[in-house]
Order: C-alpha cells, then structure tokens, then sequence
C-alpha cells in the first residue's frame, strides 16, 4: 500500500499507467451476439422462439439474416402489441408469430423448436421453471443463447437488494450458480460462456451512444430529492429510474458482469 506522499506524488504528474487507461481494449459491442448467434450456423426453415422479443426487433433481423421462421413470446401485453404491429410492418405475417406468453409456460410442442435466443429476460422469471421449458421445447441437438447480467464480488448485498426490487429481478437471477443448476436440471449441456464484463458499455461510450456521466449526475439529483420524488411520483417510479442508471455504471464499474451462454439440448 502506497503511503501518504508516495500517493500524491502518483498524482501529481502524468503517470504511465494513466496513459495506458486512454487506449480503447477494442470492445466487443451489442453487434456481436449476433455475430456469435450466426457463427452457430442455423439453418433456412428452422424454427427460433426468441424468449421475451419485446418489440421483436430481434427477431425480425434474426428472420431476415437467416431466413428462419420464427415465434416472438412475451407476456407484456404492450410489448405484444408492438411486436405484432412490427411483424405486420415489415410484411413478416407468414414467417413470424407473435405470442403473449411466459417463458415459464411455453405453449410450444416438445422438441419443436431448433434454436432459442433469450436477451436480459432470465433475470425476470423463475430460472428454474423456464429453463426447464426450454429444454423441453427444444429439440435434441438444439441450442440456446442467453444474455443475463450477474453479479460479481464487489456487488454489496444491500446493492443486489435495491437493484432486485427496484427492477423487478428475481433475487436469485444475479447469481450465476442459479443458472448452472437451472440448466443443468433441464438437459441443457454448456457449449459456451463468455463474460463480457464491462465491453459493451465502454464501447458504448467510445460510440457516444451512452453517457455515464448523465446517467450519474441524474442519479444525484434523485438522491438529492428522494422523498420529494417519491411523494410526487411514487416509489416504484423513482426506485426504476435509480435501478435504470445503476444497472449501466454497475456493469462499467465491475459490479454487475453481462454473459451470454449457449447451451446445447442433449439428446
């Protein structure tokens, strides 16, 4: 440990490892998971169920880069609606169903499905129940990808409670042994884990895309004016806007860790 002096004499001047810091590590950006989904190779015709699609923005892309055919599944009944005016949109109707469901109780046949692609969803429901639905829709020898954030080490437990009812996170979905047991039990065999830590928010910077010092004076403020906030708008408001901001600088500042699985139904 430095001393006193040692520390400011660090600071003092420019030092190399403050020069090292301004290099970009060329990180990996939101891109690349789909990237990584086309080095799996699907195939033309095959079946994807993209788990929680949202605005199936997703899975429309995924249907047009590969020309699969495809089930967009979400039980957010807004997210529905967009999904299907975008399916209409894009003139996708006949490749792309639209379903308002959860992931916990998927209404699909055994061993229907060839690929699975599931982004920050995991994190939201019974990891348990939905891998094991998973692994019973999917057919032998079929994969899946899952993005899900976890905590790390340096994540306080007071932090991962705030965050968890804050954003509406099942509290055991930040610890990644939950989701090696989870799938495990469903006869999902890892074929790969890939920790992306930090990458995609610093390449989000360097792509002036995000800024994180926005997003940290805006949680200043709210801290600031708490109680006022809440009696304006509620505490579940206000708790979402402060998780909405932790959850970026925690990922930045090594506290949360995104991974993307893949996992391989076994026959």
């Amino acid at each position: 440990m430095a001393t006193v002096q040692e520390l400011y004499e660090l600071w003092a001047g420019e030092s190399e490892v403050q020069a090292e810091l301004r290099c970009s590590l060329a990180p990996r950006g939101r891109e690349w998971l789909f990237e990584l989904f086309a080095e799996l190779r699907p195939q033309p015709g095959q079946l994807l169920l993209d788990a929680g699609a949202r605005d199936a923005s997703h899975t429309i892309r995924l249907v047009r880069e590969h020309a699969l055919r495809a089930v967009a599944l979400d039980p957010v009944p807004r997210h529905v609606e967009l999904a299907r005016r975008a399916v209409a949109e894009g003139g996708l109707e006949d490749a792309i169903e639209v379903v308002e469901a959860a992931m916990e109780e998927l209404p699909l046949a055994d061993a229907s499905t060839d690929w699975i692609w599931c982004r920050d969803v995991l994190g939201h429901v019974d990891a348990r129940r939905a891998l094991a639905e998973c692994g019973r829709v999917l057919r032998p020898g079929g994969k899946m990808l899952a993005y899900v954030t976890l905590a790390t080490p340096r994540l306080e437990p007071l932090e991962a409670a705030e965050l968890s009812d804050a954003l509406a996170l099942n509290r055991d979905s930040l610890d990644g042994r939950a989701f090696d047991a989870a799938a495990a039990a469903a006869g999902l065999a890892l074929v790969t884990a890939v920790q992306l830590g930090s990458e995609w928010r610093e390449r989000m910077i360097e792509d002036a895309e995000w800024d994180p010092a926005a997003d940290a004076l805006e949680l200043a403020r709210l801290r600031r004016r708490e109680a006022e906030l809440v009696e304006a708008h509620g505490a579940a408001s206000v708790a979402a806007a402060a998780g909405g901001r932790l959850w970026g600088l925690y990922q930045l500042l090594g506290k949360l860790r995104p991974t993307v699985f893949v996992w391989e139904r076994r026959a």
